[in-house]
């Protein structure tokens, strides 16, 4: 594979990635007030939790997950009503914040294992690695035939 035939897809696939990844969310919302309510160490925690858990949503769904939610209809429910819940969640507690930062105890911040759940459940990680690898795996498997 000649990276002369990747190199026209990689600004496109990079900008893809980067508008995914910045763009306001739940997972997001949720590193931000991490980065304000904890020492540092505690929300790389859950930064690198989050990181690890899309990457694996993303493989995941590229090699077939997807599909197979076709033919679980089940459990696509299942998933579509968790991050439903996980939304509404969520809004009632921004709703019942009274937007004052106050000092929390360390003991308290999301951790690893949250990042990672929070991806899956994540509706906009669902459909940003479905677009992304179908916008892009048919693209680069056309350079390559």
């Amino acid at each position: 594979m000649s990276t002369s035939l990747l190199l026209p897809i990689m600004l496109p696939m990079s900008a893809f990635a980067l508008a995914a990844s910045i763009s306001p969310g739940p997972v997001n919302i949720v590193c931000l007030s991490s980065g304000t309510h904890y020492p540092i160490a505690q929300g790389l925690n859950f930064v690198t939790g989050a990181t690890l858990g899309f990457i694996a949503l993303f493989l995941c769904i590229g090699a077939g997950l997807y599909s197979l939610l076709n033919v679980l209809p089940l459990l696509e429910a299942f998933l579509r009503w968790a991050g439903l819940l996980f939304l509404l969640y969520l809004s009632y507690q921004l709703l019942q914040h009274d937007g004052r930062l106050q000092e929390r105890s360390a003991d308290n911040a999301p951790g690893f294992i949250t990042g990672a759940v929070m991806q899956w459940l994540n509706p906009k990680a669902w459909l940003a690695s479905a677009a992304g690898i179908a916008a892009y795996t048919s693209v680069i498997a056309r350079l390559l035939a």
